[in-house]
């Protein structure tokens, strides 16, 4: 049977948790130590720096080989540093998780990785494939609108916005900054992922339709796992959709990323009904 490396470029706040919990609950799968791996990222530089691993101290890094060598769970600090510092430990990790027995799926779905290139996601393929291991892409995107919104709340829990009750406020001072550009340009992801990826290695889908029977039963058959209907109901790191802000700023995020919305119409028409903010853009057009 075919062993498959599934790599997943998000979108942020998009379901990217649910596929990864739905895919590593399976028979077969061992998605290893990370729930992200936040492997790549780092290298871009700018708001995704953040993501780059110090270097751990001696004892760090001394802790980390005689965890390993005793066969304890390599401390997850230590786990990333290596992945991040060497391309051929990252391949090498995840070909040895499908080196064991009755493991033919494994991966690694991290939400920032949307914003690679295109010579990334080429390195990535080629380097699995390079081990007889195929590799498929994940890619889920939600009304960018909604995807803002939750995206600022995030950054409002992990401190790095200032609280502010305010509806209309906040979010106007956000969508267009670096941090949100960074994550919700999807037309320049659909790009990168459609230039290295076949079709059949590719998925890509909203979320508003991803938890409904269809979605689910799409996204199974393309894993190649058994159907789970009632696994939309099971939320995973998920924030409720933003309510409340005036029909203005709507608009004006809407139209902010009119690119964005023209992409991914033209590959899922159906966003003119699922993504209520799209009226702005494709109406217009």
């Amino acid at each position: 049977m075919t062993k498959t490396f599934f790599l997943g470029l998000g979108g942020q706040q998009c379901g990217s948790s649910w596929m990864q919990a739905y895919l590593a609950r399976q028979d077969g799968s061992d998605f290893g130590r990370l729930d992200e791996y936040q492997a790549w990222e780092h290298r871009l530089g700018g708001v995704f720096a953040r993501y780059r691993t110090p270097t751990p101290s001696s004892i760090g890094k001394l802790r980390g080989r005689l965890k390993t060598a005793l066969g304890a769970p390599e401390p997850a600090r230590h786990l990333r540093w290596r992945l991040q510092r060497d391309e051929t430990a990252y391949f090498d990790y995840f070909s040895r998780l499908l080196d064991r027995p009755g493991i033919i799926r494994t991966g690694d779905i991290t939400p920032s990785y949307a914003a690679l290139p295109e010579s990334i996601l080429a390195r990535v393929r080629d380097g699995f494939e390079a081990r007889g291991i195929a590799v498929k892409v994940l890619f889920s995107m939600r009304d960018p609108v909604d995807r803002l919104r939750s995206h600022m709340r995030m950054e409002m829990d992990k401190g790095r916005l200032p609280q502010d009750p305010e509806n209309d406020a906040p979010l106007r001072a956000f969508y267009a900054s670096a941090e949100a550009e960074a994550r919700s340009r999807y037309d320049r992801t659909l790009a990168a992922l459609e230039t290295v990826f076949e079709p059949e290695n590719r998925f890509v889908t909203t979320f508003e339709t991803l938890f409904t029977a269809a979605g689910i039963t799409e996204f199974s058959r393309f894993a190649d796992v058994p159907v789970d209907a009632q696994a939309g109901m099971r939320a995973v790191n998920s924030r409720a959709r933003g309510d409340g802000l005036s029909d203005d700023l709507v608009a004006e995020i809407a139209i902010h990323y009119a690119p964005v919305y023209r992409a991914v119409a033209q590959r899922l028409p159906q966003i003119a009904e699922v993504w209520p903010s799209a009226r702005h853009v494709l109406t217009s057009t």
